[in-house]
């Protein structure tokens, strides 16, 4: 009872900092706990490097609301847990929710903390390895050419917003189409084949990309597309201004990560496990193996695509890195950091992948070992990944204590009929 109690505090806590997110974008508990800033900005100034030198004071702010909000929030829940009893219990939905709203109270709140551009950036390279993790976590094929569907939406999206004047969400929404008809045609070729050789299929067409993004006169060749007009979000929202850029792309990706997981706790995406578990299996109960794989490939592309558009006019820049075979090693390395076949593990894993990158870049080539010595000490602690292993312990730790109350259950029975 403890540890659910314990749990359920966490909960409520998480609760608060959604009610301070919805607060702090009205300005209510600023103008709230203002007086009292100073006073915890001068504690946090010891924090000035990874913080926003102009919002030290809202952070300040924000540390002041966590705490009056939360910790009594988080006491209700704690003590609502324990009226309940044993009746109460934690469920596997119940960990997701958890871990949503930390990703949409951290996503709103981010932009005053860290550098918005840092954040848009692990953003749109979330959105890439959650779009790779569907189709290798829950469909079971290893594409090593994810690279051409993210760099080629980045073209496509810039060239339209950029010669042809469209809106900046057009262009997104048009770069998503082609990486998707891109996703089509590739999988077409890609699915006929399994293991090795689907992987080798893929990369050897996202090189196929790669020339011509290099060759292409609407490209720019090594220059790429530069100075893409961030333009105004429905002809309303001015998007240079950096928090409303933010806020769209968080919105955007948001989007984008609930599309997947609604897609992997539909009856398609059951099957789609089923796949992977046991194709001959689900060919023998009569599903069209190939079709669904040719399905998931396509969405898995657009998905890519939606986050290479967007980080093209984020960054207002397409160029070949985007769409090097590099790029397609990058999002399997964010995959396997986070954890393969998790709903949470791609955020992180490109999480940490940026943060390392960002954090060492004045390490010049070092970077590229630096991150791949953390790799391979994340493969060799964490064979199913950083969040896959948080999972399984939190299963662990779930049926060990369902297994108390089981077995606790008839003795408190007995011990009360008893005269």
């Amino acid at each position: 009872m403890t540890q659910q109690k314990l749990i359920w505090f966490v909960i409520g806590a998480l609760f608060g900092a959604l009610l301070v997110a919805g607060f702090w974008q009205t300005g209510a508990v600023a103008a709230w706990l203002a007086p009292a800033a100073p006073a915890i900005a001068t504690v946090l100034s010891v924090l000035n490097q990874w913080i926003v030198p102009g919002a030290l004071a809202d952070v300040a702010v924000w540390v002041l609301a966590v705490l009056v909000i939360n910790l009594p929030i988080g006491y209700a829940f704690y003590l609502l847990a324990g009226a309940m009893g044993r009746r109460f219990e934690l469920r596997a939905a119940d960990l997701t929710a958890i871990g949503l709203g930390m990703v949409i109270a951290m996503g709103l709140l981010a932009p005053h903390v860290i550098y918005p551009v840092l954040v848009m950036n692990i953003l749109c390279f979330a959105l890439f390895a959650c779009a790779f993790n569907l189709l290798i976590g829950f469909v079971g094929l290893l594409s090593f050419g994810h690279a051409a569907y993210f760099g080629a939406a980045g073209y496509v999206s810039g060239h339209i917003a950029k010669v042809w004047g469209w809106p900046p969400e057009l262009a997104i929404l048009s770069a998503t189409a082609i990486a998707a008809l891109l996703g089509a045609i590739f999988g077409g070729i890609a699915i006929r084949r399994q293991g090795i050789y689907f992987a080798m299929i893929t990369l050897a067409l996202a090189q196929m990309v790669y020339f011509f993004a290099l060759q292409a006169k609407f490209t720019g060749g090594e220059d790429g597309i530069q100075a893409i007009p961030r333009g105004h979000l429905l002809g309303i929202v001015d998007l240079n201004d950096p928090l409303a850029m933010y806020y769209f792309v968080f919105a955007v990706c948001l989007a984008g990560f609930l599309l997947i997981y609604r897609v992997i706790h539909s009856p398609f995406g059951q099957v789609l496990k089923a796949i992977r578990e046991n194709e001959a299996r689900a060919i023998s109960l009569g599903y069209s193996v190939d079709r669904y794989k040719l399905l998931a490939f396509i969405l898995s592309a657009a998905l890519a695509g939606l986050a290479g558009g967007t980080k093209a006019i984020v960054f207002q820049l397409a160029s070949l890195t985007d769409v090097h075979w590099s790029m397609s090693g990058e999002v399997v390395l964010m995959t396997l950091l986070g954890g393969i076949g998790t709903v949470f593990g791609p955020i992180v894993g490109a999480g940490l992948v940026v943060w390392i990158e960002n954090s060492f870049s004045s390490a010049g080539a070092w970077v590229t070992i630096i991150t791949g010595v953390i790799f391979v000490v994340c493969v060799l602690a964490f064979r199913r990944g950083i969040v896959g292993e948080l999972r399984r312990a939190l299963e662990r730790r779930m049926a060990a204590a369902a297994a108390e109350s089981s077995i606790g259950a008839p003795h408190a029975t007995h011990a009360r009929t008893e005269p």
